[in-house]
């Protein structure tokens, strides 16, 4: 288990915060966000803004998961996570393409990272995209928001909120972990 420097994890949240840009925000989400998951034993950047052949999509960042080392085992051995630093809820189109994205590659798993998490849950909330994605195509998305990343102390946590997230997503069809 790897511990995480709340000095750095807050400064790095900061950074996304002051940043003059949504370009910039995101950016600085990105740093934060490989600071987390290359912690893991196991997980290694593979890329970050990687544009496929097409140049149709842009992948925030892409993880190598060794599942035979990795706490994230459960998670596909490529992993793409999604950064979102708006300072709103993320809305059911942004949610809808980065479904597509993992639709296009073959991933069964995402995870999105959204300081502010998403929309609720009607039928055009991101709710609903997430809910759609796994009973059409089988593709868990797990949310990480600001609140839960404030509260991690090391990977062992990390590991445990994506599988509770995983679990209830899959069990009960709620995004949330907390969700009753």
């Amino acid at each position: 288990m790897a511990r995480y420097s709340r000095n750095r994890v807050e400064s790095m949240l900061n950074a996304v915060d002051s940043a003059g840009t949504a370009d910039a925000k995101g950016a600085a989400l990105e740093e934060l966000a490989m600071y987390l998951f290359e912690k893991v034993r196991g997980v290694e950047c593979s890329g970050q803004n990687i544009l496929d052949a097409p140049r149709a999509h842009e992948l925030d960042l892409a993880f190598w998961n060794d599942q035979r080392l990795s706490l994230l085992y459960f998670l596909d051995a490529i992993l793409i996570v999604e950064c979102k630093a708006s300072d709103s809820p993320v809305g059911s189109a942004e949610v809808g393409w980065f479904v597509r994205k993992l639709q296009d590659r073959g991933a069964h798993h995402g995870v999105l990272v959204a300081l502010n998490g998403v929309t609720g849950d009607g039928d055009r909330s991101a709710h609903s995209e997430i809910l759609s994605a796994l009973v059409r195509d089988s593709i868990k998305i797990l949310l990480l928001t600001r609140v839960e990343i404030l509260a991690l102390d090391n990977t062992d946590q990390l590991a445990a909120v994506l599988k509770r997230k995983m679990l209830r997503l899959t069990l009960n069809r709620a995004v949330h972990a907390e969700e009753e």
